[in-house]
């Protein structure tokens, strides 16, 4: 047993020192060789037929620069320098953009940058704190506070940012969420000479299709960078209005714990970790059964033992339970769903999990933001949770 432990003690250094360092994953590549690399044999026909075997073979190789599969990277500063055919994954502080992505990319920074040579032939869902793209990108979801387009989006960008800077092209149509649009790059440069002239460019950037964004305040914007229809939607002023600093620390907050949880859950109970989709996937009306009635009967119970007078501070015991099987459900649930996707893709290495996990938590806590729907959601998980832990209890019985 204590061998047991020290070995998940070790596994867990390792998932920090995963978020601390530069991590690549891409497993299962085809590394090709170049058809235009240099092979030089060096022989000589002296050589007598026991010297053959020491025969010097030269052969210079460029090193692969292709991904075939999804990427997973965490650390401080990341370049990707190199293709991806598959779909991209990056926690860190700074990310440059520098080549071609396959798939999509999902993103979670402090800076991003796509430079003109970067081109994401699918979504880019980025959360960060400046992002600047001048390459070029198919669709773009993004809550930020600062976002630069000089490049090309080829289709719609759906942005909650403080200010956008729009001096390149968005193909189609924009649903934006901001402080401050605009559209016209000036940039002042000095030409020496004999004259000592001055001269200003002006960037003018275009929607080719409908805004629609909302503010505080109506923008002063022209119908000469919209091709469509441009369409405003008045914010009223909310004290309680969440700032992007307090969404980031939500997400932030709701990903540790469902992290926390998962390492717990393998340290104390790793049976009912790896398993605790099976109670979602082949007991599912069960699960949501006790999903819904434990709490109502903890509640009713915890009345019941409050009357009584007698068993008073044992029905104040019940409150924690209560609170405590409530604040974990959600995590279980999304635990649950994890290992569900895990299973379905035959993902076995544990530091993969993790990577997905934390992809998995921060789908659902964007999904989570949508009016109306996101809080059916967040009630689906708790009950979904509570009804898996449960149901463990009772199976276990």
């Amino acid at each position: 047993m204590i061998k047991k432990r020290i070995s998940i003690i070790a596994l867990i250094v390792l998932l920090v020192l995963s978020l601390t360092f530069p991590v690549v994953i891409a497993h299962n590549e085809d590394i090709e060789a170049n058809a235009d690399d240099d092979v030089s044999i060096v022989t000589d026909s002296n050589l007598d037929s026991s010297e053959d075997s020491n025969e010097i073979i030269e052969q210079n190789s460029e090193e692969n620069t292709l991904k075939k599969e999804d990427v997973y990277l965490t650390g401080d500063n990341v370049t990707i320098d190199y293709i991806v055919d598959g779909n991209l994954f990056i926690i860190a502080n700074s990310v440059t953009i520098d080549s071609q992505i396959g798939g999509d990319a999902f993103i979670l920074a402090k800076s991003v940058n796509v430079s003109e040579k970067g081109y994401i032939f699918s979504n880019m869902f980025v959360a960060a704190e400046t992002v600047n793209i001048k390459g070029i990108v198919y669709d773009l979801y993004s809550v930020c506070k600062d976002l630069n387009i000089s490049g090309y989006v080829y289709r719609d960008i759906k942005v909650s940012a403080n200010s956008l800077n729009i001096f390149g092209t968005v193909g189609r149509n924009a649903f934006v969420n901001c402080e401050k649009l605009n559209f016209v790059d000036e940039t002042t440069s000095t030409e020496e000479s004999e004259e000592n002239s001055e001269f200003t460019t002006k960037s003018s950037g275009r929607i080719a299709g409908n805004l629609e964004y909302s503010s505080e305040e109506e923008l002063p914007l022209s119908q000469e960078n919209v091709n469509g229809s441009i369409k405003f939607t008045k914010i009223a002023h909310d004290t309680d209005e969440k700032s992007i600093s307090s969404y980031i620390m939500s997400l932030a907050t709701f990903v540790s714990t469902i992290v926390l949880i998962w390492l717990v859950g393998l340290w104390l109970t790793p049976k009912f970790i790896k398993s605790c989709d099976n109670l979602l996937a082949k007991k599912t009306l069960p699960v949501i059964g006790l999903g819904l009635l434990t709490p109502i009967a903890l509640i009713i119970a915890f009345i019941i033992l409050l009357i009584t007078g007698i068993t008073s501070s044992f029905a104040i015991l019940l409150l924690p339970v209560l609170f405590t099987l409530l604040g974990i459900s959600s995590s279980i649930t999304v635990i649950s769903i994890n290992n569900l996707i895990c299973n379905k893709l035959k993902i076995e290495k544990l530091l993969i999990k993790f990577g997905i996990l934390v992809i998995s938590a921060i789908v659902t806590w964007l999904v989570c933001l949508i009016p109306i729907l996101g809080g059916l959601i967040s009630l689906a998980l708790v009950i979904l949770g509570t009804g898996i832990v449960v149901s463990n209890l009772v199976i276990k019985k």
